[in-house]
């Protein structure tokens, strides 16, 4: 899989992840437990490695802890979860249950989620940081409205390593000038909502692949939306989730090969408003 690098660190990171957003919030009966070990097995398979999950996702912690359990994965996952609370302690005991539920001890990259009491666990999170409980710490937002508050705090904070926010081929406001700002300031971008939650397929209906998608490799929708966001320079890790290993699978592909070009992006974005 294709990677790219973290600002902050130059550690490379697989440019396809993993969402657990109502595809993790479930219960594990038999034949779900099986395909999300499926999913999970794939992902790794294909050189991913980011699974990022939140509290606010119901059993979804949880879930991810036991599939990884079940097929040994830890050691392969860089995992990422948030804090979604007010509160100092309560932030502390939020996200010492994440670390519970999931199964480690001490996590890749811990977010605050949705900006909730951000300055109190940012303080928090460079404390674990130091102590060597979190590697790297992030923001997050659902919405592009958020982009001035979230940029705030990525300025106030130089150390702030990750950005998560909404990004797709249907929501650019992205490129106005965020990107550009999490560039400058060498953060990493986390992008999530990469399907509008399947609303991007509801578009396209039955609608054809363009033949000339396949210059860079895309031979799916999936593909397409993935490979648009993956080839602006400045979009870290898509993190579209999924419990379906045939999802999985295609998904995966847009990590191949090579990223469409300036010239071909404004191609993809023309054809698909054009639909």
């Amino acid at each position: 899989m294709l990677t790219k690098p973290i600002p902050s660190s130059g550690e490379e990171l697989p440019v396809i992840g993993l969402g657990t957003y109502r595809a993790f919030n479930t219960s594990l009966n038999p034949f779900k437990k099986k395909d999300l070990q499926q999913v999970v097995n794939l992902f790794f398979d294909a050189g991913g490695t980011l699974i990022d999950s939140s509290p606010m996702y119901g059993k979804a912690e949880a879930v991810t802890g036991d599939v990884l359990a079940s097929i040994n994965g830890h050691d392969k996952a860089f995992l990422a979860t948030k804090v979604w609370t007010d509160g100092q302690q309560q932030g502390i005991n939020e996200m010492e249950d994440s670390l519970r539920k999931m199964r480690c001890t001490e996590i890749e990259l811990m977010q605050v989620h949705n900006l909730v009491d951000c300055d109190t666990h940012l303080k928090t999170l460079r404390d674990w940081q130091a102590a060597g409980r979190v590697k790297y710490i992030g923001i997050t937002h659902y919405t592009e409205s958020a982009f001035g508050e979230l940029g705030s705090y990525l300025k106030k904070y130089p150390w702030i390593d990750f950005c998560q926010f909404p990004y797709s081929i249907a929501r650019r406001d992205a490129e106005d000038y965020f990107f550009d700002l999490c560039a400058d300031l060498e953060v990493a971008t986390l992008i999530n909502r990469p399907f509008e939650q399947d609303g991007l397929f509801a578009k396209i209906k039955r609608s054809p692949v363009p033949a000339w998608a396949a210059d860079f490799g895309c031979t799916s929708w999936a593909q397409f939306f993935l490979k648009y966001i993956l080839g602006h320079d400045p979009a870290t890790c898509a993190i579209p989730a999924t419990s379906n290993p045939d999802h999985m699978a295609d998904n995966l592909v847009a990590g191949e090969g090579r990223l469409p070009d300036a010239a071909e992006l404004k191609k993809m974005a023309d054809y698909f408003d054009a639909l």
